[in-house]
């Protein structure tokens, strides 16, 4: 037993046969304990055998134990330098803008929509007093470069990554700038909810030159022009 415990531990870098070496060495220790009164060389033998035996196996067990620990430290700061790569980042946002958001953050969603509906109103309105042939933006990048009247720049940025990461997709339509003054200057602002962030029954925006912004839900931008109801 002694012999087999000794054998198995050269191999004790391997778990199940550590373990093995480990038992079968205590196994061979104990009898040759109750034999003490019999001491004889095969009994010293074999109790230097199962010492050596659980020598080996259990410095080899600690000496795994040890690089496993090292390994798994390396792994974790390799893995945390690799989720802090910034193009690694930009793919974990992405894999997070698809998935579904849950009814309370739906709902908060909706309400961020529509806030940025009305900043929108605002920025055209703003870009409209200030233009000298009286024209409107027709590029939703125009309204965030714009910004809100006094916005910082720092601000201004904050208001862009907002709408780009919004579950709502916002767009320009049917915009005359009015840049020859033959028609009256005119837009159309929608925000339509982004499947599958956004629930089936989400609420549609929409706006025009008007100021006005309607609302309907669980339609499309083209329900909203057509029978959205005032948002409140």
């Amino acid at each position: 037993m002694a012999r087999a415990a000794l054998g198995l531990s050269i191999f004790a870098f391997i778990p199940p046969l550590g373990i093995a070496a480990i038992v079968l060495g205590h196994m061979a220790e104990a009898r040759m304990a109750s034999t003490a009164g019999d001491i004889d060389g095969k009994t010293i033998n074999g109790t230097t055998t199962a010492r050596a035996a659980l020598w080996i196996a259990y410095l080899q067990l600690a000496l795994l134990v040890v690089t496993a620990g090292f390994i798994l430290g390396l792994f974790h700061e390799t893995a945390q330098g690799f989720r802090q790569d910034a193009l690694v980042q930009r793919v974990f946002r992405a894999s997070d803008q698809m998935k579904p958001l849950d009814p309370e953050s739906a709902r908060e969603a909706e309400g961020s929509a529509q806030t940025l509906i009305y900043q929108f109103v605002a920025i055209e309105d703003e870009i409209r007093r200030h233009r000298e042939n009286g024209s409107y933006a027709c590029q939703i990048n125009e309204l965030t470069d714009t910004g809100v009247e006094g916005a910082t720049d720092a601000e201004k940025r904050a208001f862009a990554v907002r709408v780009l990461q919004s579950p709502y997709l916002f767009q320009l339509s049917d915009c005359n700038p009015n840049t020859n003054g033959s028609e009256s200057a005119a837009y159309v602002l929608t925000a339509v909810p982004r499947p599958p962030r956004m629930p089936d029954d989400s609420a549609v925006f929409c706006t025009d030159q008007t100021g006005v912004v309607r609302t309907v839900r669980g339609g499309i931008s083209l329900d909203c022009l057509k029978n959205g109801q005032p948002a409140r």
